[in-house]
């Protein structure tokens, strides 16, 4: 079972509802703090709503606690881990909603040996020895894989158990959703401390 770390429920942001700006909400920025504020503000004009509702947005810490505590407890027969919303926000325009913008990371089943695969190389791009990329793994997303080794975990655990971020929102074009990506990473492997840090790129590799 795949458990959502949704923290936080909730919390509107800037609308236009009455002719009235609204201050922003504590969730938005936590999603500010993780993903980049300039990111989340070019995301959220992308949407065309006119209300956006954040919500799985826990403290950077807290969601780094999470991940650290599985990967302690981590063993290679174990195939199902926890996906953790980093931050999402739901854009609506007349009571509906007219787009969303997710970002979430959990520990991956594939392990770095498992990507070198004539499968898995269709899919997955090499960044160097410790990133990997899937700039379109499926309709409106993007996915990084990086080795990040935790202190305590088992001496396998960088390379069999590597973090994968996703960011999905069918109204970003590329370069914003790879930005938000890279900063999303860059955010939880900095605050993870791992012992040989990933080396996240500022621009997405160009296809060889």
């Amino acid at each position: 079972m795949t458990v959502i770390a949704v923290l936080v429920i909730g919390g509107l942001l800037s609308g236009c509802s009455g002719g009235e700006e609204r201050a922003e909400s504590p969730e938005l920025g936590r999603c500010k703090s993780l993903l980049g504020a300039g990111n989340v503000d070019a995301a959220v004009k992308t949407t065309g709503g006119s209300d956006v509702e954040v919500s799985g947005t826990p403290q950077a810490d807290v969601l780094v606690n999470g991940l650290v505590r599985e990967a302690k407890r981590w063993q290679k027969s174990d195939l199902l881990h926890n996906s953790y919303t980093g931050c999402r926000m739901d854009a609506f325009e007349g009571g509906q909603i007219i787009g969303t913008v997710d970002a979430s990371v959990k520990w991956s089943v594939l392990s770095l040996g498992l990507l070198d695969s004539p499968k898995n190389s269709r899919t997955w791009r090499q960044v160097n020895e410790s990133v990997y990329v899937a700039p379109e793994p499926g309709p409106a997303r993007m996915q990084l894989l990086a080795a990040c080794a935790v202190p305590g975990a088992t001496a396998s655990q960088s390379s069999d158990l590597p973090l994968q971020f996703e960011v999905s929102g069918a109204s970003l074009g590329a370069e914003l959703r790879w930005e938000l990506l890279r900063a999303f990473a860059q955010s939880v492997t900095e605050e993870m401390g791992c012992a040989t840090p990933p080396v996240i790129p500022s621009a997405l590799p160009a296809a060889t």
